[in-house]
Order: C-alpha cells, then sequence, then structure tokens
C-alpha cells in the first residue's frame, strides 16, 4: 500500500511539472510575441511620423494585429485550465489587442499622419505592458507548487485571515481609548497595516475571476481610510468582523473546489445491474473511438488538477483514429 501510494504521489508531481511546463512554454512564447509585436509596432510609428501614406501601412498594420488576436487567444485557453496565468494579465493583453485595433483603424480611416503615429504608439505601450505583466506571471508560475496555483491562493486567503483576526483584536483594544493621542497614532499604525491586506488582496484578485478578492480589497482600503482618520467606532469594528467572515468563506470555497486534502469520496460496490449503452453512435469502426467527454456537474468533486487529468484523457482517446 505504501509503494502504490508513493507511486501516485510521484505520478502527480510529475504530471504537476508537466502541466507547469507546460504554461511556462507558453507564457515564454507569448512574451516574445509580446516583445516583438512592440518592435513592429513601433517600427511602423517611426515610419508613419516620416510620412509613410496610411496605404502603405495599412497591409503591415493588419497582419500586426491578426498576431496579437491569435497570442491573445491563446492565453485565453491557457487561463481556463491555471490561475497562475492572471486577471491582470489578460486585463494587459486585452488592453494591448484594443489599442492595436484602434491603430488598424486609424490607418483605414484617417489621413493624419500625426494622429495615426500617435495610437500607434498607445498601442505600442500596451503591448510592451502586456509583456511585462506576463513575465510576472512566468516568475510565479516557477516558483508554484501545483499547477493550478489555487493551493497558493488558499494559502494566501489563510494568512489573510490570520492577519485580518489580529488587526480586528488591536482595534478593538483601541476604542475605549481612542480620546487620547497616543491611541490615535496606533490607529494610524493599524490603518498601515490593513493597507498591507487590501495590496495583499489585490495580488490574490490578479487570479480570482469571481471578483470576491477585489470586493474585499476594496471594503479593506475603506477600513484602513477610517483607521488612518482616527475613526476607530463600533460601526469600523463590525465591517472588520464582516471582512475577517469573508475571508474565512472565500477560502472555505476555493478550498471545497481544491480539494487536495479534505477531500472524501465514498466508493460503492458494484451491484450487476447497471449497464452503459452508447447512444447515438454505432459502437464499431471509427465511432468507437469517440467519447463524450464528463460535463462540468459530473466533474465538480474532482480537485482542479483531478478534472484535468480526466478531460486530458478523453482528449487524448477522442484524438485516435483507427
Amino acid at each position: 500500500m505504501d509503494d502504490a501510494a508513493r507511486q501516485l504521489s510521484q505520478a502527480r508531481e510529475q504530471q504537476v511539472s508537466e502541466w507547469k511546463q507546460e504554461l511556462t512554454t507558453e507564457l515564454d512564447r507569448s512574451i516574445q510575441e509580446m516583445i516583438q509585436l512592440a518592435r513592429e509596432q513601433e517600427g511602423l510609428e517611426q515610419q508613419a511620423r516620416k510620412g509613410a501614406s496610411p496605404e502603405a501601412l495599412r497591409a503591415q498594420q493588419s497582419s500586426l494585429q491578426q498576431g496579437v488576436e491569435k497570442s491573445a487567444q491563446r492565453l485565453q485557453d491557457a487561463a481556463q485550465r491555471s490561475t497562475l496565468l492572471t486577471q491582470r494579465s489578460l486585463r494587459s493583453v486585452a488592453d494591448a489587442r484594443k489599442r492595436v485595433e484602434d491603430a488598424t483603424q486609424q490607418t483605414r480611416s484617417s489621413t493624419n499622419a500625426t494622429q495615426i503615429a500617435s495610437s500607434m504608439k498607445e498601442a505600442t505601450e500596451a503591448l510592451n505592458g502586456a509583456a511585462a505583466s506576463l513575465v510576472r506571471d512566468r516568475e510565479r508560475a516557477t516558483e508554484s507548487n501545483s499547477a493550478t496555483g489555487f493551493a497558493e491562493m488558499l494559502k494566501q486567503l489563510q494568512e489573510m485571515a490570520q492577519q485580518q483576526s489580529s488587526l480586528n483584536s488591536a482595534a478593538q483594544s483601541l476604542l475605549p481609548r481612542m480620546g487620547n493621542q497616543g491611541a490615535q497614532q496606533e490607529s494610524r499604525q493599524l490603518a498601515r497595516q490593513q493597507r498591507d491586506v487590501a495590496a495583499k488582496l489585490d495580488d490574490v484578485g490578479d487570479r480570482d475571476d469571481t471578483g470576491r478578492a477585489e470586493e474585499m480589497a476594496k471594503e479593506a482600503r475603506q477600513i484602513a481610510a477610517a483607521l488612518e482618520a482616527a475613526q476607530i467606532d463600533p460601526a469600523v469594528l463590525e465591517r472588520q468582523q464582516r471582512l475577517f467572515r469573508k475571508m474565512l468563506d472565500a477560502g472555505r470555497m476555493l478550498e471545497e473546489e481544491e480539494r487536495e486534502d479534505t477531500g472524501k469520496r465514498e466508493s460503492k460496490s458494484w451491484t450487476g445491474t447497471d449497464v452503459f449503452t452508447p447512444q447515438g453512435n454505432s459502437a464499431s469502426g471509427r465511432s468507437a473511438n469517440r467519447f463524450q467527454a464528463p460535463t462540468w456537474n459530473e466533474l465538480r468533486g474532482l480537485t482542479p488538477d483531478e478534472r484535468r487529468i480526466v478531460l486530458e484523457y478523453f482528449k487524448r482517446i477522442n484524438g485516435q483514429r483507427p
């Protein structure tokens, strides 16, 4: 049994390593593409400033736009498989895509070289910004111990909840002493710590597409403003407690999704009454190699890594040909 568990653990580690390699390879490719596209966009900008006609730039600009769109689509696909590709990067790439599209439109509708060059400059800056954001994701992916990033997010939320709990206790102890100057200074110190929590929530928000972390970060900043103004009262304490509870709830929801350690599965012995009969297709020839992948509801009880294993399995067997 120990050998089997060890082999399973090793297989899982190898699979995680392969997934991380897949993501980092995609990130490396996209970073290089964004940098190269930014250089090409800058070159077109210089041509526009030197008086090149919009007609002369139009074909090159359209080709550049197609390159950006292809890269953006691949990143969208990668984001569905891992939270290590952050929402911040996806927004940066989307902004770059829009700026390049605007520059392309300028070459089609405007004859003002200065206006065209200005639009291209904005596109260049947006492409460089997207590349920089992807580099941060690349570093995070390298340091991650999981393929999806859920484990790291869960750990961060747990640590922030502990930090928020300590802040709540400190603010509670200050309430009776808010009339003296020393307590007001301590309140401003708590404000700095509360802003630190907000910054960490912003970081989690980059990988949380539900918007929960972003909402909590906004609330943390508002509480920090009240603490900075030394306005500790029962209402502020209650807001802190609500924020703490939201952190715990978010952590529990994430833990349920991840289910790395606490997930329990109930197995039942086969009764001999359940029979699977393929429907709609013949069970022979080419059709025998085409299997319907499980739906999301059917996979909800698995961890993200396990869901991916199942989907990859169906992808591979459906890719076979007799």
